[in-house]
């Protein structure tokens, strides 16, 4: 492991510029992405080199095992920098885990009657930020879904340059646990890898895998991982709203390895090939091979009716929709809730699933893969890597992250007494 970082060490310097790399650190696996923008638009990107390994120390919480997720995280990063012929400093990270929370807050402020300047929007931001319950937690991000001008229906998308007499924002704002952010920032530090971005996984995947009309018009994505099924709602084409069901493939799994006794790693295999969610689809009455573990507690060869299988599948993957359903209800974005379904995530590609979602979402869903496949090559342009691609294109696609003006507003209000914070408030407005 040694001699793995001094060979990155000594490679830093002859890093290439316009290089950027995203690590995505999943239940099951962790990918990392190498690539560099062609400069034609922001959905077009060279996919230098990608790498994958089976994730070790972490279980979609939280790390369970530093040195464990470390040597993941290395391994991984080594082999996208062997197939890109070069060596990464910083990466962007995803971050998931049921403790990754969303919020939205309002701002206003009074203009006057004169026109909005960028000075204005800042001042609106911080004031919002502000507002942030940030008991514990690190704020991610945070995203400005819409402007309002003297209360009028209309939303406004760049208030700059535009007439008001009062500006309002309603703002999404993604919070996290300091202990598990800290955690993974310093477990990838370990690799020595600076972190440029934390990106929430959910708002990636969607990021990845949303073509432009459905970000403009508002759409649903459900991201169906190995632990964690994330759900994110994109309204006027910016993140609004996540939430997350800690349900995923792995617990599909499961229930299959308990209802025909075999083990886990048959159970993915038997999921994988003959799995269906679909209880009234063709070919149920199909027997196939499907081991089962015998007296001596080895596999054995036996048949099963693919209907077996999928009365074992379906119930859970009803139940993972069910709860879908439930916090998108119980959401901040419930009254403007859109009607388009987009799923991605490894566990989506289980068939009849589909037909799941749109059931109990009441909604048409399609299944999306990553928007830039064309450039990921056949073994990557799969909805697996749908938040890997989405953290490399999250630079390019220029979302306004306001979350550092939360960061000044807290700096400002610990030091509000002293000219020399005055000053400095001064000099961050007016330059």
């Amino acid at each position: 492991m040694a001699n793995l970082s001094a060979k990155r060490l000594a490679r830093l310097q002859s890093q290439r510029a316009g290089t950027v790399a995203a690590l995505d650190i999943g239940c099951s696996k962790t990918t990392c992405l190498i690539g560099r923008p062609d400069g034609s638009g922001p959905r077009r990107i060279q996919i230098l080199g990608g790498g994958r390994q089976q994730t070790r120390g972490f279980n979609g919480t939280g790390i369970t095992d530093m040195e464990g997720l470390e040597r993941t995280i290395r391994v991984a990063v080594e082999d996208a920098e062997r197939e890109a012929g070069e060596p990464i400093s910083e990466v962007i990270l995803g971050v998931s885990g049921p403790q990754v929370t969303s919020c939205l807050v309002e701002a206003q402020i009074e203009p006057g009657g004169r026109a909005v300047t960028a000075r204005d929007v800042r001042r609106l931001h911080t004031q919002a930020m502000a507002r942030v319950p940030q008991k514990n937690a690190d704020i991610l991000a945070a995203w400005p879904v819409v402007y309002t001008i003297d209360r009028a229906a209309g939303r406004v998308r760049q208030p700059v340059g535009m007439i008001a007499g009062t500006l309002h924002v309603r703002m999404a704002v993604i919070t996290a646990p300091k202990s598990m952010v800290r955690n993974l920032v310093e477990c990838v530090g370990r690799a020595h890898l600076g972190v440029t971005k934390l990106v929430p996984s959910s708002i990636a995947s969607g990021l990845g895998t949303l073509i432009e009309d459905e970000l403009e018009n508002g759409t649903i994505c459900v991201d169906m991982g190995a632990g964690i099924t994330a759900v994110s709602v994109f309204l006027n084409g910016a993140p609004a709203w996540l939430g997350l069901v800690p349900v995923g493939g792995q617990h599909v799994t499961a229930d299959l390895a308990q209802g025909l006794g075999t083990t886990f790693a048959a159970a993915e295999r038997i999921k994988t090939v003959f799995g269906t969610a679909d209880l009234e689809g063709p070919g149920l009455a199909e027997r196939v091979e499907a081991a089962r573990l015998g007296d001596d507690g080895r596999l054995h060869a036996t048949r099963t009716e693919r209907g077996e299988i999928a009365r074992i599948i379906a119930p859970r993957i009803e139940e993972t929709f069910e709860l879908v359903a439930q916090i998108l209800e119980t959401s901040d974005v419930r009254k403007v809730l859109p009607h388009r379904v987009v799923l991605t995530g490894g566990a989506s590609q289980l068939p009849g699933i589909r037909e799941v979602a749109s059931r109990y979402l009441r909604a048409p869903v399609r299944l999306g893969k990553p928007v830039i496949s064309e450039f990921l090559g056949e073994t990557l342009a799969t909805p697996a890597f749908s938040t890997a691609s989405g953290l490399i294109l999250y630079p390019e696609l220029g979302y306004a992250d306001a979350a550092r003006a939360g960061v000044a507003s807290t700096e400002d209000a610990a030091g509000s007494g002293t000219w020399v914070n005055a000053a400095l408030r001064w000099l961050k407005d007016n330059f």
